[in-house]
């Protein structure tokens, strides 16, 4: 009896952990990130998210933080935190971290310059766009194209990163006391034969002929503050000029649909193109490329020499507020800093026009500023929540309100366009819903596949045409001496 005891109070318990584990696997699963109120049924997020964020733009770090504590006022579980990092120290500081397979940070804000070296560590965000957590029909393909990787046929295979702020790098800011002038441009017409209204101007030229006009004229102490700093500036500066002869070369290739203006896509992507065999091959070597960089040194010819003050991000920034310039090639994230009548003497006497004018070709383009998620991190799935917060038209709004952020989105531009001191983005409207579909998406995503684009080829092409802006070395010089060092040292994947 003691034994048939034992065996059926052994069989209670078994039938009851069956019975117990039948139950657990009925119960609806939770990510980690969240928990689910049984008297409410509202979902509360919890865990802890750390963001890697590049100093410099004056409006990126202040957006990221308001949008930090507004998602901690709404789920009160969530601890975020922001380690601020120096722009030339960016790269290395994430790298280190994905390489080390490290959690934190897990979430890196990168640019366009930067994205083929991040790309291959960072996570594929296709699954988050697929379920819908972000919204992929909101975002122009054109501010995608940094941060997609394409197969041979055509086929995205990953997407890791998304645009949540656009920069329009660069557009041209002006003084419109000295350019409202009835006396100054009657005299400008009559001696140009067009107007003094940078909306207008559709060539670099027309740009060189307004500021050595205006030089001459004393209106200001420089005519023109253009981008020619040493750690940065020069790369991105270049290529705004580089891109409408490029339009008209065959050698460069651009896609028909772009070189028509139907997209804004002026950026890196325009300086490789495969060969007819598929292999890769540059543009640097092709007769625009000697056209754009004698263009260069015309523009930067109004200000000091480069010898005795580079132009950097942070001297494009802060010299235009001093009123000593009548134009600056400037990042449109500056506008709020310009606008500031404590600090700038130019507030509320700036306009701003696409560079160099406001018809094809365009010398402005996107620049979106990008955030990807680390694979390693604690909890992808709180991450890729934050980031469509951050991109929520109620959040964008609340940006553009508070700290005149630009967002990235079709609707969140137009959102921000209708706040009062946002009007200024207006004009750039259609730039941005022109980029809603592209072709060829192989050529404008070829540059990914360029591994040691921002460690090797871009201080290498810096150098060289600062040593050409110096006057150590002619034009042709600087081109082959980039050409054949890019095609020595490229690593593509």
């Amino acid at each position: 009896m003691a034994l048939s005891a034992r065996v059926l109070a052994i069989a209670i318990i078994v039938i009851v952990v069956i019975a117990i584990a039948a139950l657990l696997l009925q119960k609806p699963q939770t990510s980690p990130a969240q928990t689910t109120s049984a008297q409410t049924g509202s979902t509360q997020l919890t865990g802890t998210l750390t963001i890697l964020v590049p100093t410099g733009d004056p409006t990126l770090m202040p957006y990221i933080q308001l949008a930090a504590n507004e998602f901690m006022k709404k789920y009160p579980g969530v601890k975020i935190t922001i380690q601020p990092v120096p722009f030339g120290q960016m790269v290395q500081t994430a790298l280190t971290a994905l390489e080390n397979k490290n959690p934190d940070p897990s979430l890196i804000i990168f640019y366009p310059s930067q994205a083929s070296t991040l790309g291959p560590y960072l996570l594929d965000l296709r699954p988050y766009f697929n379920s819908g957590v972000l919204n992929r029909s909101d975002i122009p393909t054109s501010a995608l194209v940094s941060v997609m990787m394409v197969s041979s046929n055509g086929t995205v295979t990953k997407i890791f990163g998304v645009p949540f702020q656009m920069v329009f790098g660069y557009v041209l800011i002006y003084r419109k006391s000295i350019f409202d002038n009835a006396t100054l441009q009657a005299e400008f017409k009559q001696k140009y034969g067009f107007d003094l209204n940078p909306l207008t101007w559709s060539s670099w030229d027309q740009l060189i002929d307004a500021a050595e006009f205006l030089q001459s004229k004393h209106v200001a102490k420089y005519a023109l503050l253009f981008p020619d700093g040493l750690q940065q500036a020069i790369f991105n500066g270049f290529i705004t000029v580089f891109y409408p002869y490029a339009i008209n070369d065959s050698c460069v290739g651009i896609p028909a649909d772009v070189a028509k203006g139907a997209v804004p896509t002026q950026g890196y992507w325009a300086y490789f193109r495969y060969t007819p065999t598929g292999s890769v091959n540059i543009t640097v070597g092709c007769p625009s490329f000697l056209q754009a960089l004698r263009e260069y040194k015309r523009l930067v010819q109004f200000q000091p020499p480069i010898t005795v003050q580079a132009m950097e991000y942070d001297q494009l920034r802060d010299l235009f507020l001093t009123g000593d310039y009548a134009m600056v090639a400037a990042w449109t994230s500056f506008i709020p800093i310009y606008n500031n009548a404590s600090i700038s003497k130019v507030a509320g006497d700036i306009a701003v026009s696409p560079l160099p004018g406001g018809r094809n070709p365009f010398g402005t383009g996107l620049a979106p500023t990008f955030i990807g998620i680390n694979p390693y991190a604690k909890d992808p799935d709180l991450a890729a929540r934050f980031i469509a917060f951050l991109m929520s038209p109620e959040m964008y709004k609340l940006g553009a309100e508070k700290i005149g952020f630009v967002p990235a989105t079709l609707s969140g531009i137009e959102i921000a366009s209708q706040v009062p001191s946002m009007s200024w983005l207006k004009p750039f409207v259609p730039l941005l819903k022109a980029g809603a579909n592209i072709t060829d998406i192989q050529r404008l995503t070829l540059i990914n596949r360029v591994t040691n684009f921002f460690t090797d080829l871009r201080p290498y092409f810096i150098n060289q045409v600062a040593n050409y802006l110096k006057g150590q070395q002619d034009a042709e010089t600087t081109q082959m001496n980039i050409y054949k060092t890019w095609l020595e040292i490229m690593k593509i994947s």
